[in-house]
């Protein structure tokens, strides 16, 4: 929607929908206490990542804490009972 006010150029959204992705990853597909509770686990990854590495180093650990947390609980934390 807004396109026509700001430049709109192809895969702006890639960041935010890879990060949405591993938010539902981790979280269990089809949970929703399981979204809001891997939205603030890779917040707080994210942050204290930047802060106490490099800035590469702590985008790359959302993803190690990503395959370590499916290593043990390949459904997610709070997988969806249907």
């Amino acid at each position: 929607m807004a396109g026509p006010i700001l430049s709109v150029q192809v895969g702006m959204g890639e960041p935010i929908l890879i990060l949405a992705l591993v938010v539902t990853v981790i979280g269990g597909v089809g949970s929703i206490r399981g979204a809001l509770v891997a939205a603030l686990l890779v917040g707080i990854v994210d942050t204290l990542g930047r802060v106490l590495l490099t800035p590469a180093l702590g985008s790359m650990a959302i993803f190690v804490m990503m395959a370590a947390i499916l290593a043990f609980r390949p459904k997610g934390l709070f997988p969806a009972h249907g």
